[in-house]
């Protein structure tokens, strides 16, 4: 993993985890280990990172992490690139391929370089770190809103010849706190963005999101992940992916609960797979409340509402209000498309709402939002930092 990291820092993961990250090594909170598995970085860019850290404390500024290293690297000469390539084929050294560019083309650089280029450029394989014990790979987290573990798992809840249907599951690392569960229809994006906007608005905004390696979470560079990412990442929220299934095995443990006591409970309830969805999950939600606040959780001895309120009270917690005051935050959680403004302004908008007049200028490009409520709004620009939305219609209730 951290051999062939190629995104810096940055782009990887939001400034609040770094920090706090960072933070808990500088205080011996964890080891060195540990931080640099949750950052993805060697010991020696922690170390400068830290010392950056501590500059920044001593001066009574904030800290914002900049580049890590990769993608900045600038581009060799196709020359030198063909030849390298080539000669570490052939068995060339990383330092005699350094040495022979300089003697060839007059082209300076160091064996770390080659070797870096090379992987980066999947010449070679990056070879793989140590599989640290499972105890250091993922530490039990000691504050709420420090991880939560987000995952899925597709059951016929409805009875065995009815459809499958996911369930998206949530719950928070040290608590054991359900800060999410619901069923839908199909696991996608929209799926995903309806989960943790009513989480984030329940329970305020974690430091990271922890999910496995579905294809769901993985994908091209207009592919979910990045969508995903991009709002996560728009308010401070990290996403990280788990090492191995066994990384994650309290929310997989949580899926258990729930494909045992779900099929039935519908089966008694009268729930069906032709129920609204928002009548089968208010279902869940008051089994998901009650499970939290009454049943004592083993490995705690507590319930997961105490050991959240008990976290909080003794200032354990990396919780931070969810900003929904902020003008962005409608736009964030709605899903987007970019539209061309057709002739004298108007824009055609899905079924029921049809054409609609803006003033924005024909023949340009802009975002047609769908809201978690399914209204719609047109703006100027994707959500970004710095700016405020131009709303050139909104059908959404004030």
């Amino acid at each position: 993993m951290l051999c062939g990291m190629k995104s810096q820092l940055a782009n990887r993961l939001a400034s609040p985890l770094v920090n706090d990250v960072v933070g808990q090594f500088n205080t011996k909170q964890i080891t060195v280990e540990q931080a640099c598995e949750a950052l993805g970085i060697r010991k020696s860019r922690l170390y400068l990172l830290r010392g950056e850290f501590l500059r920044r404390r001593a001066q009574g500024a904030d800290w914002e992490p900049g580049a890590s290293g990769g993608d900045h690297a600038p581009e060799w000469p196709p020359e030198v690139g063909a030849f390298i390539k080539d000669a570490l084929k052939a068995g060339y050294s990383y330092a005699f391929a350094a040495s022979e560019a300089g003697r060839k083309f007059g082209f300076e650089t160091a064996r770390s370089q080659v070797r870096h280029w090379a992987i980066r450029n999947e010449v070679i394989k990056p070879a793989r770190p140590p599989r640290l014990p499972i105890h250091v790979r993922r530490w039990q987290r000691t504050s709420v809103g420090e991880l939560w573990q987000l995952d899925a798992t597709t059951e016929r809840w409805f009875g065995k010849a009815d459809h499958a249907y996911p369930l998206l599951d949530m719950i928070d690392d040290c608590a054991r706190l359900q800060t999410g569960c619901a069923i839908y229809r199909a696991e996608t994006v929209p799926s995903y963005l309806h989960l943790l906007h009513g989480s984030f608005c329940k329970h305020g905004l974690p430091l990271e999101i922890y999910v496995d390696h579905a294809s769901i979470f993985k994908g091209n560079a207009e592919d979910s992940v990045t969508r995903l990412r991009s709002r996560l990442m728009f308010y401070g929220v990290s996403f990280a992916f788990a090492n191995s299934p066994e990384a994650k095995g309290k929310i997989e443990r949580r899926h258990q609960v729930w494909q045992e006591r779900l099929p039935p409970y519908f089966v008694l309830n009268g729930v069906t797979s032709l129920s609204q969805l928002d009548e089968v999950n208010a279902h869940i939600a008051a089994l998901a409340d009650w499970r939290n606040s009454k049943e004592s959780h083993r490995e705690l001895g507590m319930t997961p509402q105490e050991a959240w309120d008990s976290a909080i009270a003794a200032g354990r917690t990396k919780l931070r209000p969810a900003p929904m005051d902020d003008p962005w935050w409608d736009y964030v959680w709605s899903t987007w498309r970019s539209v061309v403004v057709g002739a004298r302004g108007y824009v055609e908008i899905p079924h029921p709402v049809g054409r609609v007049p803006t003033q924005a200028p024909p023949g340009s490009r802009i975002t047609l939002c769908e809201h978690l409520d399914g209204t719609y709004s047109l703006i100027k620009d994707r959500p970004h930092k710095g700016g405020f939305p131009v709303v050139y219609f909104s059908n959404r209730p004030r």
